[in-house]
């Protein structure tokens, strides 16, 4: 019977083919009511056509008509009806996962009259908005200053991009927004810092988001609840579309440059203005460091010192042509040598240095009780040379320019009828703002999209992706990565800045394929079934720069080489590799007119091998020091879901329910308080006895409705829970330092927010849509880190007393805000949006910070002290003030100054955004009176950002042809980088009470600022 049950198992979980991301439906439909013009009867079976797509629907007895499954874009519409004039209207825009509402009245037939041909309005009032959101058209995405999508998204106030790189949306944490591409989500399996995930994320997890921009077709930003059939995410979801091709072979391609230069604020890193420079950049620096002073008793007569400068002077005989000791204190060659290798270390190859070459003997008169005696003193040449070898790396980044080309182009695929393809991609090659090993940051995106007609009733789409960035690991969003802003002020710690190799870069790849078979039962009904697969591997293995060795493979290696420790190079290694398998079958069913019946099944299997070290190692469990992590799982997530969707003239209502199951199928111990540990030099081994993880369910209410009065204004209201699976950082990570330092809680349970939203949506002149809403989240069961005092503790931890960190369910918070936004919705040449948030987000934690077995001989007498008071504070999520605006011009065909028989401005576009946000929240407490556990009770200060673009389009040799000049932070904004409140305390205090402009500080005590001043991009563009 077990041999039975386990046959099943494997079964089902070969018919799922689950795998890690679950698709989503990135279609729209179009509906409608046909009419007679004057007596405004319904026209029945009037035949209704999308144009192009070989779709359409027939009235019924009501002129109601619906068409399903209708990718987004613009499209025309041909309406026939037996006795009246063909009725064609243009420029219908469908919207992913929204109903397109028409009214189409007919003119009867006359003799001769032609096809009545109108232009559909975009409509300013969306009828069956039932919770926020915004679409973004392509159109949108060409007339934005912004490079790529994540920009796009930091202009709406509801989301935000945190200084790490991660992004958060109406306070939520860093990882609760589902992002998707054609349906597959952009996930991060691996969110921590290799070898030590206990202590915190690794930065710039978002990169995944930027999508090449020319193969996108429509963009969904959703910001409020969201329907059953998206789920793991708390917050939102963001859903790209991609380009499908057409019967026309077209395409495009653009070069974009920067120039090169100094891209971050402050003076250049090897500037002699520098302090350090000051300080140690010339030889009499080094003369009166104490390192190379003789001790006293190797020292001759008293030392000299000259401008308090010591040196060594010697007599010469005059019978024997030699120097001999006269007063000895300093060991000035071995000086003179350091001297040379710090200026070789911090001088870019291939730049000139003075470095000390040699030395003359200088006459010099010492008074002695027998007279005047004649000495002699060194005098050190100095000599402009050119640095030939820099062993730390050191180069001129300023050199280094930004260049990206795009492509994407697309068509029919033979003669088939139906089938099409689009091909789209990125290169990117962006120079780090200061010194880094790697030089340059690079992201790589390939994506195939094709659609197959197998026949009237079966269509297949499918996906092909490749998407690869090489970035720091604590680079953070703008690459802002040197390891200590200051160091040790001293000749022989130096700055450990200089020591490129420190911070590796690490390499991450994804491999993502997908195929949806949609099977059209009739044109009321379909069914699509998603197979994905998504393949992911990260990498941190930098080669050292002294030696060459290799340590060979092992068999916990599995394939992947690790390059030995080396002083001089990375003390990180990582190696990732996630299958990630997903099914999802959704059976759609427009049951009347007015309602829709959708429901499915996902699942999504993850198979895990994460393998990565800090500092010296044998391999991930047996090591000399440092941290390391190992281990291997295969978590399974489970879904189905309903959702009727009914639309009446008053009333719109997304109804839906949701389950949800997952389990991390991983061993964890049997005794909880005295875990395995295989390794060496722990002070317990533990107990191997294990037993398996446990499933976690889940049921999600959701409800959207929305009220339109009139044409002018609509109304809605949302409720919801939503549940997000936590993070594997927090669940099957284990960290060891010869011993457990943290070990994972494999049975955690869900994270849980409900979420409330009230929101209006109102016509103002008939040419304006203003949006307010207000809303309020509820967020239970999140993840918080405590103390697990377990006998296999890590050996830096007390030996009477070992703990290690783990994870538990007892963080809590809420966010609430009021969004109002204004927008020209009618077309013209002049368009512009307003948004901005006043919000505030609180959170906090319960129950013990630590905790001890019950039969712990350590276990305190009293726990009160270890129990955390529920308090409320503001997060670091937390934005209270955010603004954004967009305003775009366009001038038309021979549209603006006319000068010399030419309109130097026809087809000109010029777009300009401006942001605010609050600044990063963050902890000082200066005198001991105050609150003990006060967290987050100042900010760092606002954040502006101005963008300005202008573009020309033109035709040159039948192409069309854009230039187009980008500038990013036009006016020189500045974000400070937050100080660490663990290892920079002291240094955030000195900055509060000081000084808080760096330039002010002549240490430039601050590592740098977090944003990038002043670029400027330089675009050429042919689309044919």
């Amino acid at each position: 019977m077990k041999c039975l049950h386990q046959n099943i198992y494997k079964l089902l979980v070969g018919i799922l083919i689950t795998a890690g991301l679950l698709q989503a439906q990135t279609i729209g439909k179009i509906s409608g009511r046909v009419y007679d013009e004057q007596t405004e009867m319904p026209l029945v079976g009037a035949n209704v056509l999308v144009v192009g797509q070989e779709i359409g629907a027939s009235t019924d007895e009501e002129g109601n008509f619906t068409i399903l499954r209708v990718y987004p874009g613009t499209y025309d519409l041909k309406v026939t009806y037996i006795g009246y004039a063909t009725a064609t209207i243009k420029e219908v825009r469908v919207y992913v996962d929204r109903t397109t509402f028409l009214n189409i009245p007919m003119k009867v037939e006359g003799v001769q009259m032609e096809e009545v041909v109108v232009t559909a309005e975009k409509p300013i009032i969306v009828r069956d908005k039932t919770f926020s959101s915004s679409s973004v058209d392509y159109e949108d995405i060409e007339k934005t200053p912004a490079e790529g999508i994540r920009d796009i998204m930091d202009l709406n106030t509801s989301f935000q991009q945190n200084p790490d790189g991660t992004y958060s949306l109406r306070g939520s944490g860093s990882f609760d927004i589902n992002f998707m591409i054609d349906g597959v989500t952009q996930e991060n399996s691996n969110t921590g810092i290799p070898g030590t995930n206990y202590a915190g994320e690794r930065a710039n997890t978002s990169w995944k988001y930027d999508f090449n921009p020319l193969g996108i077709k429509q963009m969904e930003l959703i910001s409020g609840g969201f329907s059953a059939e998206y789920g793991n995410a708390q917050s939102g979801v963001v859903k790209i579309v991609t380009k499908e091709g057409s019967s026309k072979f077209q395409g495009e391609f653009r070069y974009e440059y920067r120039p090169p230069g100094k891209y971050h604020f402050g003076d250049y890193l090897y500037s002699k203005n520098h302090f350090e420079w000051q300080k140690w950049g010339n030889l009499d620096a080094w003369f009166k460091a104490n390192y190379f002073q003789l001790p006293p008793n190797q020292q001759l007569g008293d030392p000299y010192l000259e401008n308090g400068v010591p040196y060594n002077l010697y007599t010469y005989d005059e019978i024997t042509g030699t120097y001999e000791p006269y007063r000895v204190s300093l060991n000035d060659s071995l000086a003179a040598d350091y001297y040379n290798r710090w200026l070789s270390n911090r001088t870019p190859e291939g730049k000139s240095m003075e470095v000390a070459d040699g030395f003359t003997w200088v006459q010099i008169y010492d008074t002695t009780e027998t007279g005047i005696l004649p000495v002699y003193k060194k005098v050190w040449q100095l000599q402009d040379v050119v640095n030939k070898e820099n062993k730390l790396g050191v180069y001129d980044y300023r050199e280094l320019a930004y260049q990206r080309v795009l492509f994407g182009f697309g068509g029919p695929i033979g003669n088939l009828p139906g089938w099409t393809f689009f091909f789209s991609g990125e290169k990117r090659q962006k120079p780090t703002r200061l010194p880094t090993n790697e030089r340059y940051t690079d992201y790589d995106n390939v994506n195939l999209t094709t659609v197959s007609k197998l026949g009237k009733k079966l269509t297949l789409r499918s996906m092909f992706q490749y998407q690869h960035s090489r970035n720091g690991i604590f680079s953070g969003s703008d690459d802002v990565r040197w390891a200590s802003p200051v160091g040790s002020i001293s000749f022989h710690c130096g700055q450990t800045k200089y020591l490129l190799v420190t911070v590796p870069p690490k390499d991450e790849f994804a491999w993502i394929q997908s195929f949806n078979f949609t099977y059209l039962f009739s044109p009321e009904a379909f069914f699509d079934l998603t197979f994905s697969h998504t393949y992911e591997r990260y990498e941190v293995n930098t080669t050292p720069l002294s030696t060459k060795w290799q340590v060979p493979q092992g068999n916990w290696d599995e394939g992947y080489t690790r390059l030995v420790w080396d002083p001089s190079a990375t003390s990180y290694n990582q190696d990732v590799r996630t299958h990630i398998w997903a099914v999802r079958g959704d059976y759609t069913n427009q049951i009347s007119h007015n309602q829709q019946l959708k429901t499915g099944f996902q699942a999504t299997l993850r198979n895990m091998h994460y393998s990565s070290v800090s500092s010296a190692y044998t391999n991930a469990l047996v090591y000399r020091t440092g941290f390391a992590e190992y281990y291997k799982a295969k978590p399974l997530t489970l879904a189905a879901y309903i959702q009727d969707r009914m639309e009446f003239e008053g009333m719109i209502a997304n109804l839906g329910l949701r389950a949800d199951a997952f389990n991390n199928f991983i061993d964890v111990p049997a005794d909880e308080w005295n875990p395995f540990y295989m390794g060496i030099g722990a002070n317990a081994i533990g107990n191997p006895e294990t037993k398996k993880s446990t499933f976690h369910f889940a049921l999600s209410p959701r409800i959207g409705l929305s009220f339109p009065i009139g044409e002018a204004t609509a109304f809605r209201l949302q409720y919801g829970h939503f549940y997000a699976v936590p993070n594997f950082r927090h669940t099957l990570s284990k960290s060891t330092s010869q011993g457990w330092i943290m070990y994972g809680n494999a049975d955690l349970g869900f994270l849980k927010t409900i979420s409330y939203e009230f929101g209006v949506q109102h016509s103002l002149w008939g040419t304006h849509k203003v949006d307010v809403v207000a809303y309020f989240k509820d967020m239970t069961s999140q993840t918080t880190n405590i103390r697990r005092h377990i006998s296999t503790g890590s050996v830096q931890r007390s030996a009477t007393d070992p703990y290690a960190a783990t994870y538990v369910n007892t963080g809590y918070g809420t966010s609430k805000g009021v969004e109002i936004e204004v927008e020209k919705y009618t077309t013209g040449r002049l368009k512009y949006r307003f948004k901005y948030t006043l919000s505030r987000t609180s959170g906090g934690v319960y129950g013990p910070s630590e905790i001890w077995a019950d039969n712990d001989p350590n276990r305190p007498y009293s726990m009160r002290k270890y129990i955390q008071r529920a308090n409320d504070n503001i997060t670091a999520f937390d934005k209270t003030h955010a603004l954004s605006t967009v305003f775009s011009y366009s001038f038309g065909y021979k549209e603006g100054l006319y000068m010399w028989g030419y309109y130097p401005l026809q087809y000109v576009t010029i777009a300009l955004t401006y942001t605010f946000r609050s600044g990063v929240p963050y902890t000082l407490v200066e005198t001991y009176e105050e609150t003990f556990n006060l967290i987050n009770n100042r900010r760092y200060p606002m954040e502006y950002e101005t963008n300005l673009s202008l573009s020309k389009t033109l035709r040159l040799f039948g192409y069309r042809t854009t230039f187009s000049c980008r500038i990013e932070n036009l006016f020189n904004n500045k974000w400070l980088t937050p100080f660490d409140p663990y290892s920079e305390a002291d240094d955030l205090l000195r900055w509060v009470n000081t000084s808080k402009i760096p330039e002010d500080d002549p240490y430039e005590y601050f590592r740098v600022y977090r944003n990038i001043p002043r670029q400027i991009f330089f675009t050429f563009g042919v689309a044919f």
